[in-house]
């Protein structure tokens, strides 16, 4: 009867390949990688533009949403009434914003009163002058309030301005002749397009945006192919059950990630720039997003909460070693909540709504890891006795 045995402790003392074949197998293997990652480049670049938009829809939709909030709040209304709830939708969904103006009372029209220059063959009475009096239009017609002012005079050019020009110079100066207090001024409630979006403050920045998205989706593309070269040179080195334990897991992990990834993007990233939003205007800052800063933003938070998703793995695996028990992990489960809620302050930004949305998914999934640890068999190699493969 063949007993069981602990694998061996070099992996390579059977192996025919030198220290340098291991190489040439790397070098080999890295280079197909990287063929496979600039043609995943190639194919990225076109749809780099369409994922720079897609990933701005979140903070567009925030800002959108921010804005009509502010602005109803300004007029003396609660943003959250359930009979404003109808305009928000509709500020939100047209990409438009509240704006008040204020309203120049118009002055008598003086057009004709104004002199214009003299052809060059015409015989004209009018002296050559470079300055202009302004006729006091104010006499004509006095506004509320205000004292006969005195002429004014400016210098123009030697052209004739359009009447529409000279009529709003003239409403302009009669507005400040008059006296009148920015409270007696007529109000009109107007709508127009918001300009929420990304800022670019260089000029190389869009095309370096660019290139990072094109790379991102390009890596997607590629990862089956990069994974099949770099597994090629593992697997090499790893006994018959321990790639059994990656064909196993390496699902698991890949769904766990996606799930964190998710998460974050679809569910967490909205309403922690609608935090921020908030926080920044209860400081009275404006906040103009910038191409750069909000991209890795972007990329950062997604990151964090896929890796925080192996959690569970991370459990088994040290289970599997002997480093951790199952009734360790349940003894520490306070003292495993206190860890994953700093974890969940480090791979989030500073507000609690990202903290919170990353920190229960991690308990519940500290427990899963506990029922894995507990439910999955051990089977061969990893902290228990194995064959030897031979």
């Amino acid at each position: 009867m063949e007993l069981p045995s602990r694998p061996k402790d070099s992996l390579f003392d059977d192996s025919t390949m030198t220290f340098g074949e291991h190489l040439e197998e790397l070098r080999s293997a890295l280079r197909g990688a990287v063929l496979w990652l600039a043609i995943g480049l190639g194919i990225g670049l076109i749809f780099a533009n369409s994922l720079v938009e897609y990933v701005q829809q979140p903070l567009r939709k925030a800002i959108l949403t921010f804005q009509a909030d502010r602005e109803i709040a300004r007029r003396g209304l609660e943003p959250d009434a359930k009979q404003l709830k109808p305009l928000r939708q509709f500020l939100v969904h047209n990409s438009l914003e509240i704006e008040t103006v204020l309203l120049v009372p118009q002055a008598p029209a003086v057009a004709s009163a104004l002199p214009t220059p003299a052809a060059d063959n015409d015989e004209s009475t009018v002296e050559e002058s470079d300055e202009l009096v302004v006729p006091d239009v104010a006499a004509n017609e006095p506004l509320a309030g205000a004292e006969p002012p005195a002429p004014q005079s400016f210098e123009v050019e030697n052209y004739e301005l359009p009447e529409h020009i000279l009529q709003e110079q003239q409403d302009l100066l009669a507005l400040m002749q008059s006296g009148q207090t920015v409270e007696n001024l007529p109000r009109q409630v107007m709508l127009r397009p918001s300009k929420a979006g990304l800022n670019s403050h260089k000029s190389e920045e869009g095309f370096m945006i660019w290139i990072k998205a094109g790379l991102m989706i390009g890596a997607v593309l590629a990862s089956p192919m990069i994974f099949y070269h770099l597994w090629g040179f593992v697997s090499a080195g790893l006994y018959p059950h321990e790639r059994q334990y990656v064909y196993v897991y390496l699902p698991v992990s890949v769904i766990l990630f996606t799930a964190g990834v998710c998460l974050a993007f679809f569910g967490v990233l909205y309403y922690v720039l609608s935090f921020l939003l908030t926080f920044n205007a209860g400081m009275s800052v404006d906040i103009q997003p910038r191409l750069s800063y909000y991209m890795n933003f972007v990329l950062l938070l997604p990151l964090g909460f896929g890796v925080a998703f192996q959690l569970p793995l991370v459990m088994l695996f040290l289970e599997r070693l002997g480093m951790f028990t199952v009734e360790s992990y349940v003894s520490s489960w306070r003292i495993a909540i206190l860890v994953i809620c700093v974890a969940s302050m480090i791979l989030t930004p500073a507000d609690v709504t990202s903290m919170v949305a990353l920190a229960v998914p991690l308990i519940f999934l500290y427990f899963l890891g506990i029922l894995m640890c507990k439910y999955i068999p051990r089977g061969r190699g990893l902290g228990s006795a194995a064959l030897d493969p031979r």
